[in-house]
């Protein structure tokens, strides 16, 4: 029996996301964050503190890497 010939694949594609969607996701990242540290503060407040010390820090976390994402957005060139 003949092998027919492999058909060939195609190209992979690249997905790139728009600047404005990266800068979108950093402020939903950011304002995740925030929540969190608002939790956190809420929770020390009715003093308990084991809980206050996982969300502070995870609040704080997702606000820097939100920044971070969205200066990443920003600085990214337009086509």
């Amino acid at each position: 029996m003949d092998n027919p010939e492999p058909t060939p694949l195609p190209p992979p594609r690249t997905i790139s996301a728009s600047s404005e969607g990266i800068i979108g996701i950093g402020i939903t990242v950011a304002a995740l964050g925030v929540l969190c540290l608002l939790l956190g503060c809420a929770q020390w407040m009715r003093v308990e503190h084991q809980v206050a010390f996982i969300f502070l820090p995870i609040g704080a976390l997702l606000v820097a890497a939100g920044a971070v994402t969205a200066m990443m957005g920003q600085s990214r060139k337009r086509r």
